[in-house]
C-alpha cells in the first residue's frame, strides 16, 4: 500500500470561514505532497476539516471534532504507521498548555504517524532527537501563550462593555439579538423581523405548537433570521420559535453572562430598558403560560378540525385517555372517540360518536366560568390570569436558574437577587388567588344566549374552549353503557363537580357541589322545591353517582 498523507485543517471562528483560510491550508498540503511525491488523500471519508473549533479549548478533539476522528483511525489501524499528517503549524494540533499538548504529540508520533508544519516544511517522526522535541515545546508553549493573553484581553474588554451597559446602557457593538441593528451608535428594531415576531406570538398564543409553528413560516416563504453560515437549510425550525418565544431581550433586557468552571452563569441582574422593547409584557407572559400549558397536557400536532376533547377525557374503566378514531366519511363513517385499550380489545369499555361528545361538552361549558369564550369583558380578566400565571412561571424558572448559578459560584449578590425573586412569586400568587375569586364569579345565566354565541365550529373556537377546561383544571370520565347511553363525570384536582347522563338525545345533570345546584336553579334546570331537597341529599348524591358507576362497571365485566 503506498503511503498516504492525510490533510488537517482547522479554524475556530466562522469568520475565518469567509476568508482564505481553508484555501490556503489545503493548496499547502497538495503543494508538499506533489514536491514529495506523496498521495495526498482526498476522498471524503478522509477530509479533515474543523469549522469554528477552538484548539484553545479544546474542543477539536471532543466526540464531534474532525481531529479526533483521525486519532481514532490510527487507534484502530485504519490509518497505518508511516502515514503522513499535514497541518499549517503545531497550533492547528492544539493551543492547549504545554503539558496537556506534548503528551498527545508524542503519542502520535510514537503511533509511526510523521507530522508535517507546512509553514516551515519541518518533519517530526518517532526518531524525533532532543531539537525536535525542544522546537516542538517551544511552538506549543508560544500557541498557548498567544491564545491566553487573546483571551484575557477579550474577557478584560467584554468585562468593561458590561460595565458600560449596566451603568450607561451603552450599546454592546454589533452583538445584540437579530431582530435589531445598530444604526448609528443605537439599537433599532428591523421591522420586518419584529413583524415575524409578533406573528410567532400571535399563533403560539391561539394554540399552535413549536412544531407547527415553523411550518406555517416556511409556508409563507418568511425569511429566517441570520446568516446561512448559521443556519444551512435557511428554514424555520422548533429550536428558532422556541428560542424566540422564551427570549426576555425582547422586552428590553440584556442578561450579562460569564463562565464559572466552564458553565456559562448569569452575571447579575437583567438590565431593563438595555433593547428597544418589541413585545408588549402581557402578550410575551401569555405566550409563556400557553407554553407552559402544552408542556403539561402534552398537546400535539393540530388538524385542520381541532379535537375539542383532546387531553381532557378519560375512560371510566381502565382511566386510559381517550382517543379520535376515524372510521370514514358519513353516512356509512363517522367520527368516534375510544380509549386505546379498547382498540385493543383489551378494555370493555364501548366508543361515543364525536356529535354526542361535543353536546356534552356544551353543557359542561355552561357549568364552569366559561364566560370568557363568547363575553369580551370576562375576557379581559382571563388574560389578566393568563398573563400573571405565564409571570409566575418565568420568575420561578429564573429563580430556579439563579439558584443553580449560586451552587456553582456564591455570592452575595445572587442571594439577594434569589430573595426578590422569592417576593414577587409571593406577589404573583396573591394575584392569581384574586383573580381566580374574580372570575369564579362569572357564570353562564342564560343557557340559550350562551350557545347561541358559543363557537365550536372553528379551529380558533375549538382550541379555546379546550384551552379553558384545561387551565381549570376540569377532567371527565366517561363510561359507554350503549351506543346512545353514555355516563360522564366531571371534576377538578380539588372536587367532583357534577354527574351527566345522556341518553338518547335527553342530558341530565347529577349535581355533586353546591355551587353547581346554584347553577342549576339559575337555569331552570330545578325548582325551589327541589333544590331545598338536593341541598339536603347533596352528599348521598355523590355516593349515589360513585354506586351507578360502580354497578355500570361491574355489569359490563
Amino acid at each position: 500500500m503506498p503511503t498516504k498523507a492525510y490533510s488537517y485543517i482547522r479554524f475556530s471562528s466562522p469568520e475565518q470561514a469567509k476568508g482564505d483560510s481553508y484555501r490556503r491550508q489545503r493548496k499547502a498540503a497538495e503543494d508538499y505532497c506533489s514536491r514529495h511525491e506523496i498521495e495526498l488523500a482526498s476522498s471524503r471519508e478522509y477530509t479533515f476539516l474543523d469549522k469554528g473549533r477552538s484548539a484553545y479549548k479544546g474542543r477539536h478533539l471532543d466526540d464531534e471534532g474532525q481531529l479526533r476522528r483521525f486519532l481514532d483511525l490510527v487507534e484502530n489501524g485504519t490509518i497505518g504507521r508511516g502515514s503522513y499528517l499535514l497541518v499549517e503549524s503545531l497550533d492547528r494540533l492544539s493551543r492547549e498548555k504545554v503539558s496537556t499538548a506534548l503528551p498527545r504529540f508524542m503519542d502520535l508520533l510514537n503511533s509511526g504517524i510523521r507530522v508535517v508544519t507546512l509553514s516551515d516544511n519541518r518533519l517530526y517522526t518517532e526518531d524525533y532527537n532532543e531539537l525536535d522535541l525542544i522546537i516542538s515545546i517551544v511552538h506549543m508553549s508560544r500557541a498557548h501563550n498567544e491564545s491566553s493573553i487573546k483571551a484575557q484581553r477579550l474577557s478584560s474588554a467584554w468585562d468593561n462593555k458590561k460595565a458600560l451597559a449596566r451603568t450607561q446602557l451603552k450599546p454592546l457593538g454589533r452583538a445584540c439579538p437579530a431582530w435589531l441593528e445598530l444604526v448609528d451608535g443605537n439599537y433599532q428594531p428591523i421591522q420586518q423581523r419584529v413583524e415575524t415576531i409578533q406573528l410567532i406570538f400571535e399563533l403560539a398564543i391561539a394554540g399552535y405548537g413549536q412544531g407547527v409553528i415553523p411550518r406555517m413560516l416556511n409556508g409563507r416563504g418568511t425569511p429566517v433570521f441570520g446568516s446561512r453560515n448559521r443556519n444551512h437549510s435557511g428554514a424555520w425550525g422548533s429550536s428558532s420559535v422556541s428560542k424566540i418565544l422564551g427570549n426576555r431581550a425582547l422586552l428590553g433586557e440584556y442578561q450579562p453572562t460569564h463562565i464559572v468552571n466552564g458553565v456559562r452563569t448569569s452575571d447579575g441582574e437583567p438590565v431593563t430598558g438595555f433593547f428597544p422593547a418589541v413585545i408588549p409584557e402581557d402578550i410575551f407572559y401569555q405566550a409563556q403560560a400557553v407554553r407552559t400549558e402544552r408542556r403539561i397536557h402534552k398537546t400535539g400536532g393540530q388538524t385542520k378540525r381541532f379535537n375539542v376533547v383532546q387531553g381532557l377525557i378519560k375512560c371510566s374503566i381502565c382511566d386510559d385517555a381517550m382517543h379520535l378514531v376515524n372510521k370514514g366519511r358519513p353516512p356509512k363513517g363517522a367520527t368516534y372517540i375510544q380509549c386505546h385499550s379498547a382498540r385493543k380489545g383489551v378494555c370493555k369499555n364501548g366508543y361515543i360518536r364525536i356529535e354526542r361528545i361535543e353536546a356534552v361538552l356544551r353543557e359542561i361549558l355552561t357549568k364552569v366560568d366559561s364566560l370568557s369564550l363568547v363575553q369580551s369583558s370576562e375576557g379581559e380578566a382571563r388574560k389578566q390570569m393568563i398573563t400573571v400565571t405565564g409571570k409566575l412561571e418565568a420568575v420561578t424558572q429564573r429563580q430556579t436558574q439563579m439558584s443553580e448559578d449560586y451552587f456553582v459560584s456564591p455570592s452575595t449578590n445572587l442571594a439577594t437577587m434569589i430573595a426578590r425573586l422569592e417576593t414577587e412569586q409571593l406577589t404573583l400568587r396573591e394575584e392569581q388567588k384574586r383573580l381566580t375569586e374574580t372570575l369564579a364569579t362569572s357564570q353562564v345565566v342564560s343557557k340559550e344566549d350562551f350557545f347561541e354565541k358559543l363557537d365550536l365550529v372553528t379551529f380558533e373556537g375549538r382550541h379555546a374552549a379546550n384551552s379553558l377546561l384545561k387551565r381549570l383544571g376540569v377532567t371527565i370520565s366517561v363510561l359507554s353503557e350503549a351506543s346512545a347511553e353514555q355516563w360522564y363525570m366531571v371534576k377538578t384536582e380539588a372536587r367532583e363537580l357534577f354527574a351527566i347522563f345522556h341518553r338518547s338525545d335527553e342530558i341530565s345533570t347529577r349535581s355533586l357541589d353546591f355551587r353547581i345546584l346554584d347553577l342549576q336553579s339559575l337555569h331552570g334546570e330545578i325548582g325551589e322545591d327541589d333544590r331545598a331537597r338536593f341541598e339536603a341529599v347533596a352528599e348521598q348524591m355523590k355516593k349515589e353517582a360513585e354506586k351507578i358507576l360502580s354497578k355500570l362497571l361491574a355489569a359490563r365485566n
